[in-house]
């Protein structure tokens, strides 16, 4: 009677552990694991186990975590003292999350449902790898002697918004490199703002902005890659008057819309840009709501998250 007794205050109840095979994940690839399940001092009905797949988005000093996915694991089943299951965990990661940046982060927080008593949790973070394509360009980037700023990665109304200052080639004449990136059918359309030093003593900035197209086979070759995007830097720097007025700002027709009945998100649209309906419905609605409303306390988060259209229901995103 003791034992019924704490193991429903979570003395001696059943515990639950998720091993992952790796701590990293590439967009659309397969993640797999086991769940470790020991029985307690008693015999518990569980009534479920399942995974939810948290967002945790840093700004400001201040982390806001959303679900993004609920994976049901196992519906009802009886543990008995002692009794050690093990299950197989297996889940292919949706291809319209932002990737793993210093201001974005993930974890698995598996749940076992215990009937009358308490539930048993277990925490894994997770990496989510940008695909090979976008490793690619960052690649592409660092050969030009690029590196990526702690700041990347940052989320916006328009995507996931990537930052680059310059080490060598650049250093002096352009100050950042910032873009984002949307998978076509043959390659990728880039977005790119470049923050030139001007003026006396090179005291002010000025932002030039171009769309470039990568296609698939430059993308491949890191080397043409970079080729193509130095000499698209160039162009900006010694003509900024040709790309005066340019906005890489994607207008309502883009990224391409295609509208999908599959849990409401199809499989076209944003790698690195990843721009409306980036997450899955009310949760990522509300992850932004808490945002906006502390950024009108703090007055400096501007356009660190300015939503915009974020939302419509129709956007198919990667």
């Amino acid at each position: 009677m003791l034992k019924k007794l704490l193991s429903k205050l979570g003395v001696g109840a059943a515990k639950v552990d998720l091993v992952l095979h790796h701590p990293h994940v590439r967009l659309g690839e397969k993640l797999e694991g086991e769940f470790f399940i020991e029985g307690g001092t008693v015999e518990q009905r569980i009534r479920k186990l399942e995974v939810e797949l948290q967002l945790i988005v840093q700004t400001n000093g201040k982390a806001y975590r959303r679900t993004v996915a609920v994976i049901p694991v196992s519906p009802s089943f009886t543990i008995q003292p002692g009794e050690r299951k093990v299950l197989p965990f297996s889940y292919v990661l949706p291809l319209h999350l932002p990737i793993t940046r210093p201001s974005v982060g993930y974890t698995f927080v598996t749940r076992l449902d215990i009937a009358d008593g308490v539930d048993a949790f277990d925490q894994d973070a997770i990496r989510i790898l940008p695909p090979l394509s976008l490793e690619k360009l960052f690649h592409a980037f660092e050969k030009l002697g690029f590196r990526e700023k702690p700041s990347s990665g940052k989320i916006t109304a328009y995507g996931q918004e990537f930052a680059f200052f310059p080490t060598e080639v650049f250093k002096g004449t352009v100050q950042e490199v910032e873009f984002s990136a949307f998978i076509e059918e043959n390659g990728i359309r880039l977005f790119l703002e470049v923050d030139v030093w001007s003026g006396f003593g090179g005291f002010h900035e000025r932002e030039i902005k171009r769309e470039i197209f990568l296609s698939d086979e430059e993308i491949e070759d890191v080397e043409e890659t970079a080729k193509k995007l130095h000499t698209a830097i160039e162009e900006m720097i010694e003509q900024p008057r040709s790309y005066a007025g340019t906005s890489y700002v994607p207008h309502a027709s883009y990224p391409p819309r295609h509208v999908s009945h599959h849990h409401g998100h199809g499989m076209a649209g944003a790698i690195g840009g990843f721009a409306a309906g980036m997450l899955a419905g009310m949760a990522a609605e509300e992850l932004l709501e808490d945002v906006i409303e502390e950024a009108l306390d703090d007055h400096d988060l501007g356009d660190m998250l300015d939503v915009g259209d974020w939302f419509d229901g129709g956007d198919d995103i990667i």
